[in-house]
């Protein structure tokens, strides 16, 4: 779908939902009665968790032993450095290995501004180190504008032989080549050594890490990254603004990466250019597929699972014979615990694509709802309303004009011919045709989709008298054409709410209060994922019309469809068209297309063979209903 870009920013997702009372005869049993319901459960709830985890850290810093609270602060660190990587990653869908480098730029800030009185008092060196990341990050992000993928990640590889090279001419002119010495983190005059209270302070920074990402990812800047993520062509054609978010993205991720290395220094007391190796930056990558690439709690789950691992098999191999397997562990434990990590990899991959904590948190929910019924809602047949006659008239105003359009592919295959097509104002206008008529090659042309696909296009595509031929997705967007497209019509991780929130900066809940999207209003916590095919038909449409386009192009809207819903999705069309929406359909259902349209073309071989009303028209497209049906 296509809109203009005043539709995206910032919306809040959560929405408050009473609690459900319990039905009758249901058990309470093991809570005290209205606990549930009462303002002050529901006003503690969201901070129940919080004072759950600060309790358990308070707990675990004061009674474990000081080798693993060494081990937990360095498990906090790397937790905060992958959260921060997981914004690039996991959320925006980017690649990235310059994670290593962005902390080394972090430790170095922090390792050159401690030694000065005027800088070193807390938390400043950690801010500038945030704000120096940023700034890096914006630059490693322009290359994100025009690379994709392998590209992409050589090219935020390029910064980490840059940082590697620029700490060690810095050792070397200051004659520190062991490394750069980093006094003790202090507040007040309070000191902080690897222990229990350093262990609180980095569980402070997690926290702090956990809610500002929770917080974006729930508001706008989450919104865009999971759309581009999903599909950068579709997001640019509801108006995203991909170049401007892909920044953001890279400048949060880089921020908070630098702050982590800022910890880092603090924490060893030392900096070396040594540590900062691109094994080092691959770790990060480990960590997030370990743990389950997009999750908070995965980055923290894979940091543990990466920082503990070696510590915990050292361990046990001191507890096996001095002799055997016990002694060639001994001897080889450094290579056991490299190979280690491939290992855990490749399990992971082949047995938990996902991650541990998606696939543990999936098994659970199966294990949940096993033998409980799951009850299947049954679409509610709609009833069929008559067709006002519109007459097409040449003295009413044009939306869209088509004239001698050819479309033309790379292989030499020509789609369409010398294509003309008039859309009027107020009316639906159906273009019918086998498959591979040429219907889709025309709305997507129309759209602007195929210009970025090196097609070539020639002709006339004219919306209210301005040329629109060749522009850009994003263009046809601001100009009011919004396609509903045959598949990929939705984003399947955001829920129903954040597609109509992704749609309007103002209140979406008008268009739910229609009779025609009385099924979305149950709908609004689910992901459009778990839609049936006739919501997530429901949901574009509804998204698209949040957007008031000047016209609404909707393609193959019965594909998939149970003639139940086609009837039900068939009314919503028609009522956008009372509603003063102009609509192009392309279908090859003539059946369901007759019923709607006010007027109807019939596409052969790329080329327009017959138009005229659907009266007119029912004999000539009986064969392409028969071939559809």
């Amino acid at each position: 779908m296509t809109t203009g870009e005043n539709t995206l920013e910032g919306q809040a997702t959560n929405v408050e939902v009473p609690p459900e009372a319990p039905a009758s005869g249901a058990s309470t049993a093991g809570r005290p009665s209205g606990l549930r319901s009462s303002k002050g459960y529901r006003l503690l709830a969201p901070f129940l968790p919080w004072l759950a985890g600060a309790l358990a850290l308070v707990v675990f810093a004061n009674t474990a032993s000081p080798y693993v609270l060494l081990i937990s602060g360095t498990v906090l660190i790397y937790a905060i450095s992958a959260i921060g990587l997981n914004v690039v990653m996991g959320q925006a869908g980017l690649v990235s290995i310059g994670n290593a480098a962005l902390m080394a730029v972090g430790a170095y800030t922090t390792a050159i501004l401690a030694k000065e009185e005027s800088w070193s008092a807390f938390p400043l060196p950690i801010i500038i180190s945030g704000v120096i990341g940023g700034l890096l990050g914006l630059l490693i992000a322009l290359p994100a504008l025009r690379l994709r993928g392998i590209y992409l990640a050589l090219a935020t590889l390029a910064l980490q032989f840059f940082v590697v090279f620029a700490g060690d001419r810095y050792q070397a002119e200051s004659g520190l080549l062991s490394g750069v010495p980093v006094p003790p983190l202090s507040i007040g005059d309070r000191y902080f050594v690897p222990g229990r209270d350093f262990v609180l302070l980095l569980g402070a920074f997690l926290g702090l890490t956990i809610l500002v990402v929770r917080a974006m990812s729930r508001h706008a800047p989450g919104r865009m990254w999971t759309a581009i993520s999903e599909s950068e062509l579709a997001a640019t054609a509801i108006g995203v603004n991909a170049a401007r978010w892909k920044l953001a993205a890279f400048v949060v991720s880089s921020a908070i990466i630098a702050v982590s290395g800022s910890l880092f220094a603090y924490y060893n007391q030392i900096v070396s250019a040594e540590t900062f190796t691109i094994e080092f930056a691959v770790v990060f990558i480990i960590i997030l597929i370990l743990g389950g690439m997009g999750t908070m709690s995965g980055a923290i789950v894979g940091s543990v699972i990466v920082v503990s691992l070696p510590y915990v098999l050292t361990r046990l191999t001191g507890t096996l014979p001095s002799d055997g397997i016990g002694e060639w562990l001994s001897n080889n434990i450094f290579y056991v615990n490299n190979g280690l990590y491939g290992l855990l990899v490749l399990v992971v991959l082949l047995y938990m694509p996902q991650g541990v904590v998606p696939s543990v948190t999936g098994l659970a929910r199966r294990l949940a709802h096993r033998g409980a019924d799951q009850p299947r809602s049954s679409d509610r047949p709609a009833r069929s309303a008559a067709r006002p006659a519109v007459a097409k008239g040449d003295d009413k105003p044009a939306v869209l004009e088509v004239e001698d359009l050819d479309v033309m592919y790379e292989t030499g295959a020509r789609a369409v011919s010398g294509l003309h097509l008039r859309v009027e104002a107020n009316a639906i206008v159906a273009v019918l045709g086998r498959n591979g008529a040429g219907k889709t090659s025309t709305l997507r042309a129309v759209s602007g989709f195929l210009g970025t696909e090196q097609v070539r296009l020639r002709g006339h595509i004219r919306l209210e008298g301005k040329d629109v031929l060749g522009s850009s997705p994003g263009r046809t967007a601001a100009a009011g054409l919004v396609l509903v497209p045959e598949r990929d019509k939705v984003f399947p991780s955001l829920t129903v709410e954040e597609h109509l929130r992704l749609a309007t900066s103002g209140d979406y809940r008008p268009v739910l209060e229609k009779p025609h999207f009385h099924r979305l209003r149950e709908r609004l916590d689910q992901p459009a994922g778990l839609l049936s095919g006739g919501e997530r038909q429901l949901l574009a449409l509804a998204t698209a019309a949040m957007l008031k386009p000047r016209l609404l192009m909707v393609d193959e809207f019965t594909l998939g469809l149970a003639p139940v819903m086609i009837q039900e999705v068939a009314r919503v069309i028609r009522g956008l068209r009372d509603e003063g929406m102009t609509v192009l359909l392309v279908e090859q259902n003539a059946a369901a297309a007759l019923e709607l349209a006010d007027h109807v073309y019939l596409m052969e071989g790329g080329e327009v063979v017959a138009e005229g009303t659907p009266a007119e028209m029912a004999d000539r497209v009986t064969m392409t209903s028969e071939v559809t049906s």
